[in-house]
């Protein structure tokens, strides 16, 4: 291994903000590339913030999507609070209700197999790691909920079947906040805002020189390691060094719309429509709730190595549109959304990029979107390109990138 402990990683999202405070801990000074004003700032900031069980991942049989997700969820809380000053139920949300839309892609006792495989799975690695989900003592449970039980805010027509979890959403905002703290005060770490990598090419003997722009100006530098934790750009600066996807992929753009309206834990259910193109509704209390209805919030969709600047192409009144859209689905689903006040202003109608293996939408049984087991790192030298997957997988993946650098995997 390389004595010279300079790293540069190309990306500050959840995964790259992660593994930059790790690497900083083991002594390598990290030189940390980011295309917009701050950290954490695009997909890790706009998702729902759910920290998986494998629940929604029953359409993959193998079980492999899920067992992954138990494995971040597990490592989530602890390995944030090695790096800052996080506590997972200082911004959890209330527990996920899992609906079972009319137009499930599977029916109640499908499912109900697949929670208890996860059950099972989850106990076996709690008891192995010695540690408990989000550190909040709740375990993994579920149980469907009885006809005389069901809230009367749920619209039976649409969702007449209904499971109670402990499967929690923590606010992405509040990691947002802890992360971006914990890059300015580590020592070794250099954060580069508003710079955009646009190339690495090896050098002779050893290391890369990554090009960048900044200002309207392109300049290079060389590290003897890169870290390739990019969302957007990833594919096309992985391919000249020899890295190419596992599959055929897409990327899709999908709307996380942020409420910021006080709720009481009764207000609103946290609840996940099940099992195919629907969405989440996700109730943070004082912190305001998100909610996305897949069918209308979902507005690109692109097989190209680069998509779309999605982001850049939506004015405020048409993101407003898009909001206004899925609450009114969402509304004939939960009636208690009628209850709450709140206007425009109050709306964050945001949108993220999604990057997963598979060309066909959701809605399709057999798509690899169901699938998200076949991520992680790939490595060409002192290359290293890193695909999170899952907001749930950020601090384990973190975890990966800094030992592959170091030489310890």
């Amino acid at each position: 291994m390389t004595t010279d402990k300079r790293v540069a990683i190309l990306g500050a999202g959840a995964g790259g903000a992660c593994a930059a405070l790790e690497l900083a801990s083991r002594g390598f000074q990290v030189t940390l590339f980011e295309r917009n004003s701050e950290a954490v700032a695009e997909a890790s900031l706009v998702n729902e913030g759910k920290i998986h069980l494998g629940f929604i991942y029953a359409m993959d049989r193998s079980l492999r999507t899920a067992r992954k997700m138990i494995d971040g969820a597990l490592v989530f809380e602890d390995h944030l609070r090695r790096w800052v000053d996080f506590r997972a139920a200082d911004a959890v949300s209330t527990p996920f209700l899992y609906g079972i839309h009319r137009d499930s892609l599977m029916g109640l006792e499908q499912l109900l197999a697949h929670y208890a495989a996860c059950a099972d799975y989850y106990r076996q690695r709690a008891a192995e790691l010695g540690r408990d989900y989000l550190g909040m003592g709740t375990g993994f449970r579920f149980h469907p909920v009885p006809e005389a039980e069901y809230p009367v805010d749920l619209n039976p027509e649409f969702i007449p079947q209904l499971v109670a979890t402990t499967e929690y959403a923590v606010d992405p905002r509040h990691v947002a906040r802890c992360l971006r703290r914990g890059l300015q005060t580590a020592e070794g770490i250099e954060f580069r805002p508003g710079h955009t990598v646009t190339a690495i090419d090896p050098l002779k003997g050893n290391g890369y020189r990554v090009t960048v722009q900044h200002d309207g100006q392109e300049r290079s530098e060389s590290f003897p390691q890169v870290v390739n934790a990019t969302w957007y750009r990833r594919l096309p600066l992985d391919r000249p060094l020899g890295i190419e996807p596992p599959g055929p992929w897409s990327h899709r753009y999908k709307f996380g719309n942020r409420v910021a309206v006080s709720l009481t834990r009764a207000q609103l259910p946290s609840i996940t429509c099940v099992q195919g193109p629907f969405g989440d509704l996700v109730n943070f209390e004082a912190n305001g709730f998100f909610l996305s209805w897949y069918p209308t919030g979902r507005t690109g969709m692109s097989l190209a190595e680069s998509p779309p600047e999605w982001d850049a192409g939506y004015d405020r009144a048409q993101r407003m549109a898009v909001f206004h859209n899925s609450l009114g689905h969402w509304k004939q689903r939960c009636a208690r959304l009628d209850e709450l006040r709140f206007s425009d202003e109050d709306v964050d109608p945001v949108g993220g990029v999604i990057y997963a293996l598979g060309t066909e939408d959701v809605d399709h049984v057999a798509t690899r979107l169901h699938d998200r087991y076949d991520i992680g790192l790939q490595s060409r030298g002192g290359y290293h390109s890193v695909d999170t997957g899952k907001y749930t997988l950020a601090p384990l993946m973190g975890m990966a990138v800094a030992d592959r650098v170091s030489g310890v995997a």
